[in-house]
């Protein structure tokens, strides 16, 4: 029996807010809701301020990176494309995958190539490129992290496999049921999957393409750098918001530290990080650096939640601002 794609989308998405609202409860529970209730109503809010300064910059940042691969795509006889068209593709991007899991890229793709005219599989060839040096970067934190807080994070370890271990194997069942459906509602797998292939190795020969072709691969390298950095002040500034640095002896690298972990709960498909980004990131306050749950669930849901605003809102409005579709916009070095 087969089923169409909409009814086999919707069984995904479906289970992947059932999976996104698991977590959420599993990572609050046994709160106290008057502590929290507490955190959050004596935090800081004039740190809103920096924190979105400090999200939109890496996403210019990124922008700014991302045109350096773009303007050497194959065969593209159009002029660099400004670096504000890249920013609003990249926003873009933030918004589908709060809906979307893991569809984000796939619509700033689209969106930048509609509006310009560029080859879709070239322009997943660049994202490759990006993904590969932040899945560098990425395990290049990890191994700095587990070194200095190798002792802290071993209390963590046993916090996992002991009192979570029930639940662990719970979401461990619902994944592999998740796993299970997708290939059952599934038709013409061998075909799909052919087809699949074969525009991701285009796309992957067109992204080492752009690399070797950019004369700007400093660039790429310190806006990588510089982008990571910018992570870690998004993730250090809401802990000045709920004063967690006194408690916890909290700075700036253990912001750091903490975006690296964090950015682990994101293997999990879930829209935008639910859930996956509370559990790792409550499990990280607590068990590393011996924040209380309540201050800690506080950090988590208002990152999450001011996040979510955030992307959503400046979404909206890139779409108001660069709608998908040809642009008439003539192409400018920015």
């Amino acid at each position: 029996m087969t089923y169409p794609i909409r009814l086999r989308t919707l069984a995904l998405r479906l289970l992947s807010i059932l999976v996104a609202v698991f977590l959420i409860w599993l990572s609050l529970r046994g709160v106290d809701l008057a502590a929290f209730a507490e955190a959050i109503r004596s935090a800081h809010y004039i740190w809103i301020i920096p924190v979105v300064g400090a999200t939109l910059f890496s996403h210019w940042i990124r922008a700014y990176r991302w045109q350096a691969l773009v303007a050497a795509i194959p065969n593209d006889s159009s002029a660099r494309i400004p670096t504000s068209e890249l920013f609003a593709s990249v926003i873009i991007s933030y918004m589908v995958n709060y809906a979307l899991p893991r569809v984000g890229e796939i619509a700033r793709c689209t969106h930048l190539s509609t509006r310009h005219r560029l080859s879709l599989p070239a322009v997943l060839g660049t994202v490759t490129i990006e993904r590969i040096a932040d899945v560098l970067v990425l395990g290049l934190g990890l191994i700095i992290t587990s070194l200095f807080l190798r002792g802290r994070l071993q209390s963590m370890f046993e916090l996992v496999t002991l009192p979570l271990l029930p639940w662990g194997w719970i979401g461990i069942c619902c994944l592999i049921l998740a796993i299970v459906i997708y290939f059952g509602l599934r038709s013409n797998a061998a075909s799909t999957l052919r087809t699949r292939l074969l525009s991701m190795i285009t796309a992957f020969v067109d992204g080492i393409k752009t690399i070797v072709r950019t004369p700007e691969r400093w660039r790429l390298v310190w806006t990588t750098a510089l982008m990571w950095l910018t992570y870690g002040l998004m993730a250090y500034i809401p802990i000045l918001m709920f004063d967690l640095q006194s408690s916890g002896s909290l700075t700036y690298w253990d912001g750091l530290a903490i975006m690296f972990i964090g950015v682990l709960g994101m293997v999990i498909p879930t829209p935008g990080g639910a859930g996956t980004f509370h559990v790792i990131t409550i499990l990280t306050l607590t068990a590393v650096y011996g924040i209380a749950q309540s201050d800690a669930a506080a950090y988590a849901v208002f990152v999450h939640g001011a996040q979510l605003i955030l992307y959503l809102t400046a979404g909206a409005l890139m779409l108001i601002w660069k709608p998908s579709g040809p642009s008439s916009a003539q192409h400018k070095v920015s």
